[in-house]
């Protein structure tokens, strides 16, 4: 795995390779900066730096941008916060198994099953993605490399 990611993924010819993405990234955070800013708005520098950091990394990994709520809150980032959220909770079931009907009054057993659920429609798209039948982008990214090593 080291040799793989230090020959064909890390190198510098492949970092030089996505360069436009993270210069794309970039200019879009300046841009809603300084819309922020001409509008008197405070931005939130970790947020938005959270959010360009989930974003470079989408696209270098899976050629998608998962921006479906808006500049502050990205899919990935929202998929990642509440399944950090719901795991960090303590259920009752975990301590009292015969009483782990006050999850399903509390409503923890649903909002665990609903991460769930887009956390299994968010990995069938990475699956679909790497489905070689589809088509290709211009840049290839991290999946279409790992895909193509192991052929």
């Amino acid at each position: 795995m080291k040799k793989i990611c230090t020959l064909h993924l890390f190198n510098s010819k492949r970092a030089q390779s996505f360069r436009s993405i993270r210069e794309d990234e970039v200019s879009r955070m300046i841009e809603k900066i300084s819309k922020f800013a001409s509008a008197s708005k405070l931005v939130n520098l970790s947020e938005t730096l959270h959010f360009l950091t989930s974003t470079i990394i989408c696209r270098i990994a899976f050629s998608k941008r998962y921006e479906d709520e808006g500049w502050e809150r990205s899919r990935f980032h929202t998929l990642l916060s509440e399944a950090q959220a719901i795991m960090g909770a303590s259920f009752f079931k975990d301590y009292f198994p015969f009483m782990g009907w006050v999850d399903k009054l509390t409503g923890l057993t649903a909002r665990l099953q609903k991460i769930l659920r887009e956390l299994d429609l968010f990995y069938q798209e990475i699956i679909d993605h790497l489905n070689p039948e589809r088509t290709k982008y211009e840049q290839e990214d991290i999946a279409d490399i790992l895909i193509g090593r192991q052929n």
